[in-house]
């Protein structure tokens, strides 16, 4: 069960505001402890490898188990540090004594995010109690993904023979991709939506120094409808969820994703309608509750 938390601070105003653009970018700012909730501090000490064993004893493939890990595990942090930065300049700082996920099944859907939140000098609650007031918020956030990261996607790496590279290329596509809906959300023309996705390359310049991994990058993909014009991407490593048993078309034919590097132009083209034509239903992540990204 959580904490009793009776105070409202900046932390829990900025965790009702992501949460109120979608629930899938809200966090909890309690310490967690119920069933299900895992401290990414003890992520390492041998869950990690026998979650992967379990999932490989279904007959899922190393490599598809590793992505999978990376991207659930990562996902509910990731989510609100993009769409935090990009929709408020704000985000949680992440370590790991403060940060747990919640993994239900197979599915990792919800983040408890207990640290202070770090924010520039002119924002209105600099200097309230559990803020961090920085000057570069980008070094922050990939400083702070860097070091959470780091000791998940090396474990993960050792228990399933993953590439690094193809793991931590999937953590900046995905830091890509929900920093691109935010700034959609917000109603950002297409030079603001590439000047954010040229932003969140930044952040990833930072990370690959700290790393030393190059990653095979994202690559913006313009979309144009008859009266809008609209930014999504290209990731720039598969994520393999086509792989994941139950996830196929109702053909039986694979489901890739509409950011997939491994589909067509053409495709991706008519997938991405949904961009810039309200009506159309074409959002590779509708079948998951997902915001279309």
């Amino acid at each position: 069960m959580p904490d009793d938390a009776t105070t409202t601070g900046p932390r829990e105003e900025t965790a009702a505001a992501l949460q109120a653009v979608h629930t899938r970018f809200g966090f909890e700012t309690a310490p967690q402890t119920g069933t299900g909730w895992h401290p990414f501090a003890e992520l390492t000490d041998g869950r990690v490898a026998r979650w992967a064993a379990e999932m490989t004893a279904e007959g899922r493939a190393p490599a598809e188990v590793g992505a999978s890990l990376a991207s659930g595990l990562t996902g509910p942090v990731v989510r609100p540090l993009a769409v935090g930065f990009v929709l408020l300049a704000r985000i949680p700082v992440v370590t790991t004594p403060t940060v747990a996920v919640r993994r239900r099944g197979r599915v990792t859907d919800r983040a408890a995010l207990t640290g202070a939140l770090a924010l520039l000098p002119d924002d209105p609650a600099a200097g309230r109690p559990g803020t961090v007031v920085v000057e570069d918020l980008r070094g922050e956030l990939a400083s702070r993904l860097t070091a959470l990261a780091a000791p998940l996607l090396d474990e993960i790496h050792r228990a399933t023979r993953y590439g690094l590279r193809n793991l931590w290329g999937g953590l900046g596509d995905v830091l890509s991709s929900h920093s691109l809906w935010a700034a959609r959300h917000r109603g950002d023309d297409p030079p603001a939506l590439h000047a954010v996705f040229d932003t969140v390359q930044d952040v990833w310049d930072l990370v690959t120094a700290r790393t030393g991994i190059p990653v095979d990058r994202p690559v913006p993909f313009p979309v144009a409808g008859p009266a809008r014009r609209s930014l999504g991407q290209v990731r720039g490593t598969c994520c393999l969820h086509y792989r994941i048993p139950g996830r196929t078309a109702a053909d039986g034919s694979p489901r890739y994703c509409t950011s997939c590097p491994l589909i067509s132009t053409d495709e991706r083209r008519t997938r991405m309608r949904h961009l810039v034509e309200p009506t159309a239903t074409t959002s590779r992540t509708a079948h998951l509750g997902m915001p279309s990204l």
